[in-house]
């Protein structure tokens, strides 16, 4: 039988010699689990190691015939903030602003992979190119060389999508940018600078098949980084 794939809260280690009564009281119930180094984790298809907040490798748990995987490595993998309210006990899974939730209505474009990104010269996953602002987004548009790229990025939405978040940077150069249907009617036009740090912009992306982000005129030696771990279609 397949084994299912959940994801897990890892709780720290129990101390030896606590009492049930103390257990109850914390509402944790102490199991037998097995550390399971047999599981390969993989992105998109691409072998990846979950780690936690200290950068140690961290392993999956089978218990009863289901995997759990640590919360918080997961998120970290999936560009996704995880963070712990110790007042209410509560795992808060995308931050508490509400500002870009990842959820089943919400699926990024990372995650999404290869059924929605067609600009293939643009993708990177390399560390070195993935960084903006100290922050690590793991999986990136890069557009810095116009003559073996070409000036637009194109996401397949296949009429199942209502909306884009786009999240995205000028990392050198003015640039102006539109965002074109398969039709070629204009959605939305941005003006970015590198002055303007990381921007978002929201388009309504209903009934189209494909809409292309399209670089129209910028300075020479430009670059754009966008971030597909938090750019999102919303179904």
């Amino acid at each position: 039988m397949k084994k299912k794939v959940v994801l897990g809260l890892m709780v720290g280690t129990l101390t030896l010699g606590i009492g049930t009564g103390a257990l109850a009281a914390t509402g944790l119930e102490q199991i037998k689990a097995y550390l399971n180094s047999k599981i390969t984790l993989k992105l998109n298809g691409e072998v990846v190691t979950a780690k936690d907040s200290n950068g140690k490798t961290v392993l999956p748990i089978t218990y009863n015939g289901t995997t759990y995987l640590p919360v918080r490595a997961v998120g970290t993998l999936l560009g996704t903030e995880i963070t712990y309210d110790a007042a209410t006990s509560s795992v808060l899974i995308g931050g508490t602003t509400g500002s870009a939730p990842v959820s089943s209505e919400k699926l990024t474009l990372s995650s999404l992979g290869t059924s929605v990104l067609g600009s293939i010269a643009w993708h990177t996953k390399d560390p070195a190119e993935t960084t903006y602002n100290g922050k690590d987004y793991k999986d990136v548009y890069l557009h810095n060389d116009p003559k073996k790229q070409g000036d637009d990025i194109q996401i397949n939405t296949g009429k199942k999508y209502s909306s884009l978040h786009l999240e995205l940077a000028a990392l050198k150069g003015n640039q102006e940018i539109q965002i074109v249907d398969q039709d070629l009617t204009v959605l939305k036009k941005l003006s970015i600078s590198p002055e303007n740090g990381m921007m978002s912009l929201d388009v309504d992306v209903s009934g189209t098949e494909a809409v292309y982000v399209e670089i129209v005129s910028e300075d020479p030696g430009s670059a754009l980084f966008v971030p597909l771990t938090t750019s999102y279609l919303t179904k």
